[in-house]
């Protein structure tokens, strides 16, 4: 839920700040609710310091407030998706999951804001104290960012396993009704684990064969061109690689090229709605006739089949994987798993109260540079001594326009020549003058 408020001050005039402060209550009740902000006497400076810091200012409050939000949208996308990827018990923006400033909200945090000496002392020449400013929230920044992506991976390590899992077992109870095929979610059978992917059943019931001369490899095939797998693979494909000395009935063929797929061998091993993975056995390779050189034995260079095949396969639309099924592999994914979950868990706890801790941070230090803007813009705007009252104005709902009319009308008569105040561009971006200082931003309740 968004909160809007406005930021404001105004000069004394003359009387003291709470009779300033009563006077914009009044004229401003029926549009908002007021609340009057204590400024500690802040170090001035120089002029040229004041005027230097308040170029940057604009730019600074963006950027802690970009990190502000940051921390909003990973607590919520952490929250809102829960342990391993669950759903939360407690929905995102209830009342226990809220971020909190002080154990109270932000719309009761900004009313009761007191100026935190200890962690930012009021003494400081302004640039040394907005440097803190910053380098709190960057600190917390680079740190979020580490855990973010440390969590973003993790979690979606995670769903790939999951995913890899969910397909082999939804594949393995609709292969006995549907001859092998599946319409489960599939992972990705050309990239993920084939360990993952194809149940054990699957198989157990195929022979994969890896001797001197032969091997069995499987190929990913889109469910839409297994006909054409089918009638290609030892045939078209490849078909340029093997020199031929003989046909089948042992006619010689010599100078002839063929395929190093055997025909006939290649079977559909799994699929689901859009994959299939089908086995073929291919030659190895050759190796070229030997020599003897100087009374020692040369071999000939081996030419592999398999690899100049597999980029065949691949040039043609299909993917061809070594495949050699391991039980302890299988085991060990399993025992991966059930860690990264665990792993999982535990950042997501740690990251959700990350964010509880340093949302806190960064909220204050935003409000404490919003303060240090707006007595640095008041110092410029009304000269010294500092005399002005700071107020923090929360508009009510669809009041805005009514509110920005009772301060334009409350402080019209502060013109150029007239006390010496006179109109600063205080939001360049929406082209708004105003003859007294004004931010206006919005927090938010997660």
């Amino acid at each position: 839920m968004s909160h809007p408020f406005w930021l404001l001050t105004a000069p004394n005039e003359g009387r003291t700040a709470e009779q300033t402060f009563e006077k914009l209550r009044r004229s401003t009740e029926d549009a908002a609710k007021a609340y009057l902000v204590q400024i500690p006497s802040l170090t001035v400076g120089t002029l040229d310091s004041l005027m230097s810091l308040s170029e940057d200012m604009e730019k600074f409050d963006s950027a802690i407030e970009v990190a502000v939000r940051k921390i909003e949208r990973q607590y919520a996308e952490v929250a809102q998706q829960g342990p391993g990827g669950a759903k939360p018990v407690a929905p995102a923006g209830s009342a226990s999951d809220a971020l909190l400033i002080d154990g109270v909200p932000v719309e009761r945090y900004l009313p009761s804001f007191v100026w935190e000496h200890a962690k930012y002392p009021h003494r400081r020449a302004l640039p040394e104290l907005v440097g803190a400013l910053r380098s709190t929230v960057g600190s917390i920044e680079e740190e979020l960012k580490h855990l973010a992506t440390t969590y973003a991976e993790k979690t979606q390590k995670l769903q790939t396993l999951s995913r890899a899992r969910a397909s082999a077992g939804g594949s393995s109870a609709a292969a006995a009704k549907s001859g092998g095929t599946s319409s489960s979610s599939s992972a990705s059978a050309s990239t993920a684990p084939l360990e993952e992917v194809l149940p054990p059943e699957c198989v157990a019931k195929t022979t994969f064969l890896d001797t001197e001369y032969l091997v069995t490899a499987v190929v990913v095939v889109p469910r839409v061109r297994e006909a054409e797998w089918l009638a290609s693979y030892a045939g078209t494909i490849g078909g340029d690689l093997v020199e031929a000395t003989s046909d089948a009935s042992g006619a010689n063929t010599a100078g002839s090229k063929c395929s190093p797929a055997v025909p006939g061998s290649s079977e559909k091993l799994w699929a689901d709605a859009d994959t299939a993975v089908y086995t073929v056995t291919l030659l190895k390779g050759r190796h070229a006739q030997g020599e003897y050189v100087e009374d020692q034995w040369q071999p000939g260079a081996f030419t592999d089949f398999f690899s100049a095949y597999a980029a065949a396969a691949k040039d043609a639309g299909f993917v061809v994987r070594k495949f050699e099924y391991d039980a302890e592999a299988v085991a060990k994914n399993d025992r991966d798993r059930e860690d990264l979950v665990k792993d999982v868990d535990r950042l997501h706890a740690s990251i959700l109260r990350w964010c509880k801790a340093h949302f806190a941070e960064a909220f204050v230090a935003w409000i404490h540079l919003k303060v240090v803007r707006a007595f640095v813009e008041s110092v410029l705007r009304y000269g010294l001594p500092v005399d002005f009252v700071t107020a923090i104005l929360v508009p009510s709902k669809n009041r805005d326009a009514a509110l920005q009319s009772s301060l334009d009308s409350m402080f019209a008569h502060l013109k150029v020549g007239d006390s010496g105040f006179g109109p600063v561009d205080d939001a360049k971006d929406a082209g708004e003058y105003h003859a007294y200082v004004l931010q206006k931003a919005v927090a938010t309740t997660i």
